[in-house]
């Protein structure tokens, strides 16, 4: 039974380390260049964006730095990757919505993820979203078909 808390640990652990790293990278990298973050994001083709910029300039990276926190402490690593999963469908959201302009977009991302292109941010965003959802579904999966309990009333299930 020890060996499989740890084993349920360590499929937290990693996804979290991950997250972790993306998420603190890319609070630091917006953080580092505000102005070039601000300016990109007020030159997407979304006129609420010239004047959101500012403030999401702060507010992006803080809650990144949030999503740091979260996952860095075991009582809150869940939340931070349920957190974690639905920022990354917000920015898969918002990039589909931005690819579907069919204008040329200018990438707000900071550092080396800034080289990728929007297709290539698609995929990313996509793994990291299964990244942050893989321990819920081990989890899940783990208990509804390998639980190995049983009781009489099981059968009734």
């Amino acid at each position: 039974m020890k060996t499989k808390g740890r084993l349920n640990e360590f499929i937290t652990f990693i996804p979290a380390v991950l997250l972790l790293m993306l998420w603190g990278y890319a609070a630091v990298s917006k953080i580092a260049e505000y102005n070039k973050f601000v300016l990109q994001m007020q030159l997407a083709p979304v006129p609420l964006m010239k004047l959101a910029g500012p403030v999401l300039g702060w507010l992006v990276p803080a809650v990144e730095l949030l999503l740091v926190l979260l996952l860095l402490k075991d009582k809150f690593r869940i939340v931070g990757l349920w957190s974690s999963f639905f920022l990354l469908l917000v920015f898969e959201i918002y990039i589909t919505v931005m690819l579907s302009s069919g204008l040329h977009l200018p990438c707000t991302c900071g550092g080396l993820i800034s080289k990728l292109q929007w297709k290539e941010h698609l995929i990313f965003n996509a793994i990291f979203m299964l990244v942050a959802l893989f321990p819920m579904a081990y989890t899940w999966i783990n208990h509804k078909f390998f639980s190995s309990r049983y009781s009489p009333r099981s059968i009734y299930k």
